[in-house]
C-alpha cells in the first residue's frame, strides 16, 4: 500500500472516529460543566491542572522516541516495547507520591486533594494505554487506535450522563475519568499484544533512556505550559474567586480545544509517514508544507468564526456561566489559530533532526508563559492568563518558523497563506452582515449562527477554489484522498 493510501486510511479512520467521539464528548462535557457550575467545575479543573503539572515530571520521552525509532525499523520492537513500559510506568508511580505531597503543601481544600489523587491514577492508566497505542501506530493500524479512542470517549460519555442524572459532584466526574482510562488501558494493552509482546531486557534500559530524554523534556515543557496558567489562577486570585475564575477560564479553554480534534487527528495520521521520511529533506519539506497549508486553511476561518460568535456560543452552551467566558473564548481563539500551525511544525522539526532546538524553544516558551502569567494575572485575572497563552504561542510560532526555514529551504516562502487569509476576511464580512440582517426575523440572536455558519463556510471554500489556492500536487493528492475516502476503490 503506497504512502498516500496509508495516509488516507489513517486520516479517514482517525478523523471520523475522533470527530464523532468528540461531538459526543463535547455534548456530555458541556452538560457536566453546566451541571457542576463555575465553582465546582473550577475545583475539578484546578485538580486536573495541578496533577498534570506535577505528574508530568515522570515523563521520560520513551513513548515518543519509540515511535520515532520503530517507524522505520521494527526488528527490536519487543525489547523497546518492554523498555517503554518500564521507563514510563516506574517514574510516574514515583512522581505520583510526590504530587500528593505537593498537593497537601499547597494547602488545597480536601475536595481538590481528593480529585488530584483520582485523576493522577487515571493519568497513569492513560500513560500505559498510550504506550501500547504507540505499538499499534508503528504498524500504521490507526483505524484500531481510532476504535480504542472511541471506546474511551464512549466510556466518558456514559459516565457523564450518570453524573448529571444522579446529580453527582466533581469527585464522581473524576471517578468517571479514572474508569474510562482503566478501560482504555486494558483494551490498548490487549490489542498491542497482537503486534508485539514486550520483552524486558535490562541492558537496553539505560541506552533507551539516554536516547529518549530530549523527547521527555519536550513533553514536560509542553504539559507545564498547557496547565500552569490554571494552577497560577488558583493561587494568585483572591481566595473567594479562585475556583470560579478557574471554572470560567477552564470552560472557555475546553470549548476552544474541541476544535483541536482536526489537527490532532491529522498530525497523528501523518506522524508515522513523516518519521519514516527522516533524513530526506525534500520529502520532509513536501509533507510538512502539505500538513501546515491544509491545517492553516482550516484554522483561519475556524478561529475567526469562534471569535465572531463567542458570545452566541457562550449563551447557547454555557448559559449559567459569567459573560467573561465568551471574552476568554474570543481571546483563546487566537491561541487555537497558532496551535494549528505549530503542532505540525513541531512534528516536522522532530523528524528533521531538530528535536533539541524544538525542546529549547518549548523550554523558553514555558519560562515566558510563567513570567507573563505572573505579571498579567494580578492585573487582568483570567484575561491575563489568556493573553499570556496567546503571546507564548506566538513566540513558538516565530521560533519554529525560523528554524524550519533554515533547515528546509523554501519552507516559509511556499506556505503562501495570503489566499485563505483574504477568503477569511470576506467570509467574516459576509457573516457579520448576515448576522445583522437575519437577527430580526430569526428570533433569539444567539441562534442566528446556525444559519449563517454553513453559508459562510460555503463562501470561504468557493473563494479558495476561485483563487486556485491548491497547487497541482495538492490537487492530485486530495483527489487520491477523496477517491480513498468516498469511493473506496483502493484495496486494504
Amino acid at each position: 500500500m503506497d504512502q498516500t493510501r496509508i495516509f488516507a486510511r489513517n486520516v479517514t479512520s482517525l478523523t471520523t472516529a475522533n470527530v464523532l467521539s468528540q461531538v459526543v464528548q463535547a455534548v456530555i462535557t458541556i452538560l457536566v460543566i453546566n451541571h457542576l457550575g463555575e465553582v465546582r467545575y473550577g475545583a475539578f479543573k484546578t485538580a486536573m491542572a495541578f496533577a498534570t503539572v506535577f505528574l508530568i515530571f515522570g515523563e521520560t520521552g520513551v513513548g515518543a522516541r519509540f515511535l520515532y525509532d520503530r517507524s522505520g525499523d521494527k526488528s527490536s520492537i519487543r525489547e523497546h516495547f518492554g523498555a517503554a513500559l518500564l521507563l514510563h510506568l516506574g517514574p510516574y508511580l514515583i512522581v505520583f507520591g510526590l504530587t500528593m505531597v505537593a498537593a497537601v503543601l499547597f494547602d488545597y481544600p480536601p475536595l481538590i486533594v481528593r480529585i488530584i489523587a483520582i485523576v493522577s491514577i487515571a493519568a497513569i492508566f492513560r500513560i500505559l494505554a498510550e504506550t501500547c497505542d504507540k505499538v499499534i501506530t508503528v504498524y500504521q493500524q490507526l483505524h484500531i487506535s481510532a476504535a480504542l479512542r472511541a471506546l474511551r470517549f464512549v466510556s466518558v460519555a456514559v459516565g457523564g450522563i450518570l453524573v448529571v442524572l444522579m446529580d453527582w459532584g466533581p469527585t464522581a466526574w473524576a471517578l468517571v475519568t479514572l474508569a474510562a482510562m482503566f478501560i482504555y488501558a486494558v483494551a490498548a494493552f490487549s490489542v498491542s499484544l497482537r503486534f508485539a509482546r514486550p520483552r524486558f531486557v535490562r541492558s537496553i534500559l539505560w541506552p533507551t533512556l539516554g536516547a529518549s530524554y530530549i523527547f521527555g523534556l519536550g513533553a514536560i515543557f509542553y504539559a507545564i505550559y498547557e496547565n500552569v496558567d490554571q494552577v497560577m489562577l488558583s493561587r494568585m486570585m483572591p481566595v473567594d474567586l479562585r475556583e470560579s475564575t478557574v471554572g470560567i477560564y477552564g470552560a472557555a479553554y475546553v470549548l476552544m480545544m474541541f476544535t483541536y480534534t482536526l489537527p490532532a487527528s491529522f498530525v497523528a495520521s501523518m506522524e508515522p509517514v513523516v518519521f519514516s521520511a527522516r533524513g530526506d529533506k525534500a520529502r520532509l519539506r513536501s509533507l510538512g508544507l502539505f500538513s501546515v497549508r491544509m491545517l492553516g486553511m482550516l484554522a483561519l476561518p475556524l478561529a475567526a468564526g469562534t471569535m465572531l460568535f463567542s458570545g452566541e456560543v457562550r449563551a447557547l452552551v454555557l448559559p449559567g456561566f459569567d459573560h467573561r467566558a465568551a471574552s476568554a473564548l474570543a481571546v483563546l481563539s487566537l491561541f487555537g489559530l497558532l496551535r494549528f500551525f505549530n503542532f505540525p511544525a513541531g512534528m516536522l522539526m522532530a523528524a528533521a533532526g531538530m528535536q533539541r532546538r524544538r525542546v529549547t524553544t518549548q523550554g523558553a516558551a514555558t519560562v515566558l508563559n510563567i513570567a507573563a502569567n505572573f505579571i498579567l494575572i494580578p492585573y487582568y485575572g483570567l484575561f491575563g492568563a489568556a493573553w499570556a497563552t496567546v503571546g507564548t504561542e506566538l513566540f513558538i510560532f516565530a521560533c519554529y518558523g525560523m528554524s524550519l526555514a533554515r533547515e528546509l529551504p523554501g519552507y516559509g516562502r511556499f506556505l503562501r497563506m495570503e489566499k485563505p487569509l483574504a477568503a477569511t476576511v470576506v467570509m467574516m464580512g459576509f457573516a457579520a452582515l448576515s448576522r445583522s440582517a437575519l437577527a430580526g426575523w430569526l428570533g433569539p440572536h444567539r441562534f442566528a449562527w446556525l444559519v449563517i455558519v454553513p453559508a459562510a463556510v460555503a463562501v470561504y471554500f468557493l473563494l479558495l477554489k476561485a483563487m486556485r489556492f491548491f497547487s497541482a500536487d495538492e490537487r492530485v493528492f486530495l483527489g487520491r484522498l477523496a477517491d480513498r475516502v468516498f469511493l473506496r476503490r483502493s484495496s486494504e
